[in-house]
Order: structure tokens, then sequence, then C-alpha cells
């Protein structure tokens, strides 16, 4: 994938918190419904935002500190899926944890318990740099000239051999390949009337790639 400059998008923005933070408490409550629910008489709403089960000197309290940090493992695979951005895990992972700290206050009173705090400073480390370092490698994948999308969406086989475009040299066929995959794979080019010329460049790129193939 390629990463152009950044756009200020708050619509984007607080769809991708609003599915994290909704990822996070689905996951946090299939854990503590997993490992707690046949150890307790009544699993209930309590578990996810009691700040008093947090303690140390208990299977309840284990089990529910050991919930939120597998909770942050799988939060850092959910900002790899949701943010891509290296850059921006450790917001939306402060954020996330921001938002469990005021729900966990309003509903029962702020928190006292150094468990609890402990638990969630590392469950938010494990999140944003597990996230960073997932979205890094990410990032740094090559991009892959096997499937390069069209204009319309379908994706166009295309494979690409030191013999494949004649008289051009591997590099220029990688250039190629990658502008024809940023400009084809993104849907405002097709809707944009400023953008439109973006989508003539990518169908004369196309064209040229398939010529140079036969």
């Amino acid at each position: 994938m390629l990463y152009g400059a950044a756009v200020w998008d708050p619509v984007l923005i607080i769809a991708q918190i609003a599915t994290i933070q909704c990822l996070f408490y689905l996951s946090l409550g299939l854990w503590q419904g997993i490992l707690l629910g046949p150890n307790v008489a009544h699993l209930s709403i309590q578990h996810l935002f009691s700040w008093r089960a947090y303690s140390l000197a208990n299977y309840v309290g284990y089990i529910s500190a050991m919930s939120l940090l597998v909770t942050s493992v799988l939060g850092a695979v959910f900002l790899m899926w949701i943010v891509e951005r290296a850059k921006k895990c450790l917001d939306f992972a402060s954020t996330c944890f921001m938002f469990h700290f005021f729900f966990c206050w309003h509903y029962e009173g702020f928190p006292t318990r150094f468990e609890w705090w402990l638990v969630n400073g590392m469950g938010l480390i494990i999140m944003s740099l597990f996230g960073e370092w997932l979205c890094l490698r990410r990032e740094m994948q090559e991009i892959p000239l096997s499937e390069l999308s069209g204009t319309d969406g379908v994706a166009i086989p295309l494979q690409v051999s030191h013999s494949g475009v004649a008289g051009a040299s591997t590099t220029t066929a990688t250039l190629l390949s990658a502008i024809t995959h940023s400009i084809g794979s993104s849907s405002r080019y097709r809707d944009s009337r400023l953008l439109r010329p973006f989508g003539a460049l990518h169908t004369v790129l196309k064209r040229y790639v398939e010529r140079a193939r036969s």
C-alpha cells in the first residue's frame, strides 16, 4: 500500500476510534467470558468497568488483568488493520485507554487501586509499541507486482520480468507498476473532478505496460 500526504478526515478518524473501542471491549469481554466465566456465579458488565476487580491477590483480579493484557495485544493487531500507520498508533491507543478510563470512572468512581493503573499502563505500552511494530512491518513490505487494481476495481494480473518490458529496466517497470497501483486502487481519482487527470494517467500507463508486455 502506498501512503501519500496525510489528509484531515474527521469522519474517518471518528469511525476508526469507534471501531477500535468496540473491538477492544468485544475482545475484553470475550476473554473474560472464556477465562473468568466458568469461575464466577454471574458475569456482568461490572467485570469490564470495575477497577476494584483488578487485584493480584485473588483469581478474579488476576484473570481480569490477564484478559486486559491479552486484549492489548489484539488491540495492536486492530491498529494494524484499521489505522495502518505506525506514527498514529500511540494516538489511537492512548485514545482507547483514555475512553476506558472515563468509562470506569463514570461506572464506579475514580480508580484508586494501584493494580488497575499498573495493568492499564502496561496495556497501553503493549498496544502502542506492538502496534507500531506491526504497522512498520506492513509499511516496509514490498509492493506486490503480481496484482494491480484497475480503474474499474477489478484486479489486473501483471508479471514483470527482466525481459517483460522491452527497452526498460527493472527499476522503470517497478516504478510504472507502483504508479498504476497507487492511482488505480483509489476511488477518489474516479470521483473527484480535480483528480480525473490522474485517472487518465493511469489508463495511459496501463496501456503502455500492456503493450510492453506484448
